[in-house]
């Protein structure tokens, strides 16, 4: 199996259906995946390089840990859980084994309302809901700083590079050093490969800034696996995967 948000959308999904005496009902996840959202990566995946987890938190999603199940999407697309569900709604992670694909989905920092889709009760336990992968989830992870493609100019000093790191809650850390002073710089990302500075810590007064484009901060992976990051200084670094 090959081995992304995008990793990549974040899925809350509870789907019940009632039995055939009507008393007893069977709590299920039904899930039909879509590629037709990364149909340039056609000939690198099958239906089968799926992964999935069901988690019963969302720190636990974001963690990885506890997963309540653990299996694999059929020939078809499709997966089907009902083993050791409760009545109530899951945190589903679907990816390909290198997280390239995902349904990770890149909108905003509420993954309780905008970034999830909830399966509500039903008649029938044949109904499967689609699920769309993207490729967002290949940035999600440390990123340590190698070069820089372009550095800007008009800005005579920079801070020294140490690492990136993008998380699964759609935040990012850069971290750098200047003057003997070690920050953290904090992103939000919006979609489409962009960002939005939040913070600079522990202060943004002596950061070596001397022109300001927030319009332009962006994140891009190429071909070679490696991520560039046009950032808060107007500079483009080059960095490679941890």
């Amino acid at each position: 199996m090959k081995k992304i948000i995008f990793t990549y959308l974040l899925v809350v999904c509870l789907f019940s259906c009632a039995t055939d005496d009507a008393e007893e009902q069977l709590n299920a996840i039904n899930i039909q995946i879509d590629l037709s959202q990364v149909v340039e990566y056609s000939s690198d995946y099958e239906y089968t390089d799926f992964l999935v987890k069901v988690y019963a938190s969302k720190e636990d999603y974001f963690n990885e840990v506890n997963a309540v199940f653990s299996g694999g999407i059929d020939a078809t697309g499709k997966i089907s859980i009902s083993e050791n569900l409760e009545e109530k709604s899951y945190y589903v992670d679907i990816y390909t084994e290198d997280k390239v694909l995902s349904n990770w989905k890149v909108t905003d920092l509420d993954v309780d309302a905008s970034n999830i889709i909830k399966f509500y009760p039903a008649d029938t336990n044949e109904f499967y809901s689609e699920v769309y992968m993207r490729d967002n989830r290949k940035f999600v992870g440390n990123w340590s700083f190698i070069s820089y493609e372009h550095v800007n100019n008009g800005n005579e000093e920079r801070t020294d590079k140490v690492f990136l790191s993008i998380n699964k809650d759609f935040t990012a850390t850069s971290y750098e050093t200047y003057g003997g002073i070690a920050y953290q710089l904090h992103f939000k990302l919006l979609g489409n490969s962009n960002l939005e500075l939040v913070a600079i810590e522990p202060s943004p007064d002596n950061y070596p800034v001397y022109e300001i484009n927030p319009e332009g901060l962006a994140v891009q992976v190429d071909q070679d696996g490696l991520l560039y990051f046009s950032n808060y200084s107007g500079d483009n670094v080059v960095y490679v995967r941890n």
